[in-house]
């Protein structure tokens, strides 16, 4: 084989460049603080670090999907804490109103102040995030949740989905709650309609125990809830002459329900519900049970409100729009309850996926470091040696790039 000076200046530079290479190498390492920069380092490795990087990438996503969550029902949770405290200066206002002492002009100033409350309730129903969308307005999220009809009366006009944030692989939260069924699905007080049909006794009815009818008409009607109402839901109630005087509560059927001594102008009570018949006996009373209702306590209080302000009704009348305000409040109240307790449950689940997120990447960025950790004293060896590697080829490359073999002749 012959050496020529070409053959042995190409070693010498070849022996340069990978001297160089290696050298080159060790820097990449330490400046990633990493053993392995390429898959070509060690490729099982390099599979692990993909692997663990994309989970914490993965785990990062949740987290900030976690955050708006928290945003999101942090605003509910104060608005839906504002609003029971706004209905409580309400309910306390309608109590001040049932004074026998007020006058007209007094029973106008409650009712005044009862309606900015309202006005307060009825914003509150309608509150925005940070971003201007209606929180209880389902996923129609752009449009009020509760709008005036053509009545005055307030309407929902959401929907009744919820958003949901994904805040782990296999699970996800409610970020809102739907405001019909947190307002607009709140029952109201349950009532009867009466008449008389036969003789000439002045006849006045009312709810006399609420607990009690609602007992009655949570056995009357086979779903409350949906208001499905057995056929056929009427009754009566007779009076007849004797020694003394008689009362009798029948079902459509003709079966007596219950019966007693009747007296003129003393009531008499059937399941909650108290009827008083003033004149002579013989009489006849049909009476029906209104069908459950659902409305917002918006529509409900303004009925209250309109009530105390009309000089022409009884006070028995303005005391039965009352009760309906009562009723109203007590019953959203109690879905406002359940549902601060839902968004309560909502925020710890978040509190507890955010800890275990946080431990996560702790976990993954410890088996990075493990597997494609930067061995210091192993990278400072190599750097040594690949420097005095090199400096030696570059020496050497500058003799021999100075000999010739005519140096020789």
């Amino acid at each position: 084989m012959r050496v020529t000076t070409n053959l042995i200046f190409n070693q010498s530079e070849l022996s340069m460049s990978k001297a160089n290479e290696r050298y080159l190498k060790v820097q990449e390492k330490i400046a990633e603080q990493s053993d392995i920069v390429r898959p070509s380092d060690d490729p099982n490795g390099a599979g692990q670090l993909l692997r663990y990087g994309a989970d914490t990438k993965l785990l990062e996503q949740y987290e900030k999907n976690m955050t708006l969550a928290t945003n999101a029902l942090e605003y509910e949770s104060v608005a839906l804490e504002s609003l029971n405290s706004t209905l409580d200066e309400i309910n306390k206002r309608m109590i001040q109103s049932n004074n026998g002492a007020n006058s007209q002009v007094d029973l106008d100033t409650l009712a005044g102040e009862m309606e900015n409350l309202l006005a307060s309730v009825a914003d509150l129903m309608n509150s925005q995030d940070s971003n201007g969308k209606y929180i209880f307005a389902g996923t129609n999220a752009n449009s009020p949740a509760f709008v005036k009809d053509a009545s005055g009366a307030f309407q929902y006009a959401g929907n009744e989905a919820q958003k949901n944030a994904q805040i782990g692989d296999n699970v996800s939260v409610a970020t809102n709650d739907s405001g019909k069924k947190v307002f607009q699905d709140a029952w109201t007080r349950n009532t009867f309609s009466a008449s008389s049909s036969a003789g000439t006794a002045s006849l006045s009815y009312r709810v006399e125990d609420q607990g009690a009818y609602d007992d009655f008409i949570n056995s009357q009607y086979v779903n409350p809830s949906l208001g499905v109402v057995p056929s056929p839901n009427d009754f009566t109630l007779t009076t007849t002459a004797g020694a003394p005087d008689q009362f009798s509560f029948q079902d459509s059927s003709g079966n007596v329900l219950a019966s007693g001594d009747f007296v003129s102008g003393e009531p008499v009570t059937f399941n909650g519900m108290e009827f008083t018949l003033t004149g002579a006996v013989g009489s006849t009373v049909n009476f029906s049970l209104d069908q459950p209702t659902r409305d917002n306590v918006i529509n409900q209080v303004q009925s209250a409100i309109d009530a105390l302000r009309d000089p022409n009704l009884t006070p028995q009348q303005k005391n039965e729009a009352r009760l309906n305000a009562f009723t109203s409040i007590e019953n959203t109240q109690s879905n406002i309850a359940t549902a601060s307790s839902s968004v309560g449950s909502r925020i710890n689940t978040i509190d507890n996926r955010t800890e275990y997120s946080t431990s996560k990447k702790t976990f993954n960025q410890i088996a990075q470091e493990n597997i494609g950790g930067l061995n210091v004293y192993k990278a400072t060896t190599e750097l040594e040696l690949s420097k005095t590697a090199l400096e030696a080829s570059q020496l050497l490359f500058q003799r021999i790039s100075s000999l010739s073999l005519f140096n020789s002749l």
